[in-house]
């Protein structure tokens, strides 16, 4: 299968990696490399390293092929099928957030590969499926930042701690947009806990921007440590909002919309709800607030 056409990595890319971990290239680089999301390399190295210290191409390219001809042959119940389907269509949940709701709830294993290869099979059989899952995507590289907010710290300097997501209190932060760039609503999201504030804005000045993120942040927990975003003029009174509720924050590089992905994850949910091209005119905070509490108790 041409190596377009999959998300799998393919044996000679095995090997590859196998080739450049020995000479000692990091991650990064042979991500670039093989021109794969980085993300893929180091699932890639994590699960080979459960068994040994050094990644063998040949033995986990097998491996690889073994377990998904397992998932291809096997199919659930119709019964679970059918709470696969009520929660895509209903609930709006990805296949990963289902399969381990399934599990969780006693019901018999279905891995998300298998749900996303069933919404495959279904808008082939002309299904709408398929309209219920969200889109996204990564821009890779860094661009120098070229704008004008003023002691602005990189997120090159934030602490590793923040990386691990092992504490409560790290937040990143974004607009949703209406339609004809009118209207927005703040979304903040808790990089641990995922738990996430949404609150409708009336414009999207620095000033709104600030007040509102200090009056939902306030008493959204006992500590908060720190705030990430990107680089829109909306964020330029961060010192404000540093300030006032005594945390670090940082931006994310221009372009580098995966340095965010808790928040780029928590607007698609939300775009779920409020369709990209809706006028939030018609949407009030009574409606944001059902979707926040409805994203919250999935």
């Amino acid at each position: 299968m041409d190596q377009k056409m999959t998300n799998h990595l393919q044996k000679s890319e095995r090997i590859q990696i196998e080739t450049l971990l020995k000479i000692g290239m990091s991650i990064s680089k042979i991500s670039s490399h093989l021109g794969r999301d980085r993300r893929t390399i180091y699932r890639e190295i994590d699960r080979s390293n459960a068994d040994s210290d050094i990644y063998e191409a040949e033995i986990y390219h097998k491996a690889a092929r073994s377990n998904m001809c397992r998932e291809i042959s096997r199919s659930p119940s119709l019964e679970v099928i059918c709470l696969i389907e009520e929660k895509l269509l209903n609930e709006q949940w990805s296949p990963e957030q289902i399969s381990n709701w399934l599990k969780l709830n006693g019901y018999e294993s279905v891995s998300h590969t298998w749900i996303y290869k069933h919404i495959k099979r279904n808008k082939a059989e002309g299904g709408e499926l398929f309209y219920h899952l969200r889109r996204r995507s990564y821009v890779k590289g860094h661009k120098p930042y070229k704008g004008s907010i003023i002691d602005r710290v990189s997120i090159e300097e934030r602490p590793s701690i923040v990386n691990a997501r092992k504490r409560l209190g790290d937040y990143e932060l974004d607009l949703i947009i209406g339609s004809k760039n009118k209207g927005a609503i703040l979304s903040i999201i808790d990089r641990k806990s995922r738990f996430c504030i949404l609150e409708k804005l009336d414009s999207k000045s620095s000033e709104e921007v600030s007040t509102k993120t200090i009056k939902a942040l306030h008493s959204s927990a006992k500590q908060n440590f720190t705030i990430t975003t990107d680089n829109g003029t909306e964020f330029a009174d961060h010192k404000t909002i540093a300030k006032k509720l005594g945390i670090d924050y940082y931006f994310a590089h221009p372009y580098a919309s995966f340095e965010r992905g808790s928040i780029e994850h928590l607007n698609g949910l939300v775009r779920q709800y409020i369709p990209k091209g809706t006028e939030f005119s018609t949407i009030d905070s009574k409606c944001i607030k059902n979707i926040q509490h409805k994203l919250n108790n999935r």
